[in-house]
């Protein structure tokens, strides 16, 4: 009896991304025998040669800023297709309009088998050795068994998935229409905005401060929810973008202590205890002086909504699910959906 198929991770992680100048095509041994084992009628190794193609095509549109998030999603939509195009006997470059029906089909309620209850590293890190002798993390799987915003998710996987089609069509001077990734199975829905009370922000602030690792991500992401909950500017003022990048000394501390911001127009608008308690938690991790003119530099070095982020979120909704407090308990699935906007709407100020 044949063996069910077991999903692998196939991109390395952004870190050891190189996008030309290979040694060897894929550069990790264990990958590149995982790859080996698929059935040739899948054409695996010359699939993933476009889709690194297609990486450092698409790579020059990604501010700096957001190219270790942007390389995660691009990354995450095509590795789940492709390891469904090898449990199918599918090539990725031949898929056909009923194949991508299929895969929608699939996408939004994948097998158990395929889902894994918490993010986990595609393989196993080992400092004494390079990316290639790295072990693949058996524990990985392309899909979360937690509560999932599927529509949405698709909606992202539906921008990858088609323009790398585009992308490959366009390479081999394949004429015709090309096959799309269609939302068939996503379902209209009234948008029911649940608000966040103040407490709620603030149980959820609190949490993500007191978890124990990752210290200096954590503190850009409370930085984040800060100026979400507390500062008028708009998200995209605030992070920048290659023209206009957004800058520490945007802030300025008061003379009464307090931190002030300087809002479009030349206006100054000053924030309150709450956020100058956190924000100077940030400069001390940055080895700043809160007390002295902050430099011109980038407000966030990475995207505050990246992978730590999320697997953050995942524990604090775990947390909430499981909390004493019946309010939290019932607030575990507004934290589910928690963004810069959802923090930002919910703010009374």
């Amino acid at each position: 009896m044949m063996s069910p198929f077991v999903p692998f991770p196939i991109f390395c992680p952004y870190a050891q991304w190189r996008p030309s100048g290979l040694v060897q095509f894929p550069e990790n041994n264990e990958l590149l025998a995982r790859l080996a084992a698929v059935d040739e009628s899948c054409f695996p190794l010359i699939s993933l040669w476009y889709c690194q193609r297609y990486l450092a095509w698409i790579a020059h549109s990604w501010p700096p800023e957001q190219a270790n998030e942007a390389y995660y999603f691009e990354t995450i939509h095509l590795e789940r297709l492709l390891n469904w195009c090898f449990s199918e006997g599918l090539s990725l470059l031949s898929l056909r309009a009923r194949d991508l029906h299929r895969y929608g089909e699939f996408f939004s309620s994948p097998s158990a088998d395929w889902c894994a209850p918490t993010v986990s590293l595609k393989f196993l890190p080992n400092p004494l050795k390079p990316y290639e002798s790295w072990m693949v993390n058996p524990a990985w799987r392309p899909f979360l068994s937690t509560p999932r915003d599927a529509s949405c998710q698709f909606g992202m996987a539906q921008v990858v998935i088609n323009r790398f089609i585009d992308f490959y069509r366009r390479e081999v001077c394949k004429p015709g229409l090309s096959p799309v990734l269609r939302g068939f199975h996503k379902k209209k829905a009234v948008k029911n905005f649940h608000k966040l009370t103040e407490y709620e922000m603030d149980w959820y602030m609190a949490s993500l401060g007191a978890l124990s690792h990752g210290e200096m991500y954590k503190q850009s992401t409370l930085v984040y929810f800060a100026l979400a909950r507390w500062s008028r500017q708009s998200r995209r003022r605030l992070m920048g973008n290659s023209s206009n990048p957004g800058l520490l000394n945007q802030f300025y501390k008061g003379a009464h202590g307090a931190w002030v911001e300087t809002l479009p127009g030349g206006g100054i608008r000053a924030l309150n205890e709450q956020f100058t308690f956190i924000f100077e938690s940030y400069l001390k991790h940055l080895e700043l002086d809160p007390d002295q003119p902050l430099p011109l530099a980038k407000l966030f070095e990475s995207s505050p909504e990246g992978k730590f982020a999320r697997k953050c979120r995942d524990q604090l909704v775990q947390m909430a699910q499981g909390s004493d407090e019946p309010q939290i308990r019932i607030a575990a699935a507004k934290f589910q959906n928690l963004t810069f906007s959802s923090l930002r709407k919910s703010s009374t100020l």
